[in-house]
């Protein structure tokens, strides 16, 4: 347990969306251990139960499920972040999905539905917390990108092509939102993580192909480090620009990849 004199958020009132699992459930837990007061999405109301068993004082925190690519959903999180905290401090934009496909055999569907959740949430989470932000001159936001926010990829000899252009679309609105809104005191970045062990990539994407472990053991061969990140690890990189800590940093992307996209 961290000592109060130490810890780097008490009394911030931090957004966490996708805080379910893997990077967003490290994150909600290192946040929570740092002293903040937490409100938190996922479309699984089970694993916001279960992340409330795992962190400190979580009669602190507030859990709301629901698809963060509705307007409806993004409102009841501002909605009670206001009415329990009376502000916003931190809004950290995590939720996404994969998408392993080639454009030809990619629907209008398919294409909306992962525009949806990995860019337009952000979208809509952003536009949500900025005026409370402006109001309060200071606020800190960080969408998650990735490596593939930077290079072309494929996977499983399939390309990752949506995948990549709605991460690049989070690296960029971070950019636009940092120049936009430096003067009002709000800090927009972007956390580019490169292979962690999350819970995005499963048996379905491979396909048969390859094995999980295989997989994972290809991932960390790709990466200078020869290992997959943690999502702790991310979660640190993450903390470190929702914390005064990074009061002069706007507008940056953080690769959290190993040495990936130095090579």
């Amino acid at each position: 347990m961290t000592n109060d004199a130490y810890k780097r958020l008490v009394g911030k009132v931090a957004i966490i969306t996708g805080a379910g699992s893997g990077i967003g459930k490290a994150t909600a837990k290192n946040f929570a251990e740092q002293g903040a007061l937490l409100v938190l999405n996922d479309l699984h109301g089970n694993r916001l139960e279960n992340l409330l068993e795992e962190i400190e004082n979580r009669e602190n925190h507030i859990i709301i499920a629901g698809d963060i690519s509705k307007e409806e959903t993004v409102n009841q999180l501002i909605t009670a972040a206001i009415k329990q905290h009376g502000k916003i401090d931190i809004l950290v934009n995590n939720a996404g999905i994969h998408y392993i496909e080639d454009i030809e055999d990619v629907t209008p569907d398919d294409f909306d539905r992962c525009v949806s959740i990995n860019l337009k949430s952000m979208y809509l989470c952003a536009r949500a917390v900025i005026p409370h932000m402006v109001k309060q001159k200071k606020g800190s936001i960080i969408n998650l990108g990735s490596i593939s926010s930077f290079v072309g990829q494929e996977m499983m000899g399939k390309s990752t092509f949506l995948y990549n252009i709605t991460k690049a679309g989070a690296v960029q609105m971070a950019k636009s939102l940092a120049t936009r809104y430096a003067k009002e005191g709000i800090r927009a970045n972007a956390v580019c993580p490169g292979a962690t062990k999350t819970d995005q990539i499963t048996e379905e994407h491979t396909q048969g192909a390859l094995s999980l472990e295989e997989f994972w053991a290809g991932a960390a061969n790709a990466q200078p480090m020869g290992r997959a990140g943690d999502p702790s690890e991310i979660a640190n990189a993450i903390l470190f620009l929702a914390s005064d800590e990074s009061s002069f940093v706007t507008g940056a992307s953080l690769n959290v990849d190993g040495g990936y996209l130095a090579q």
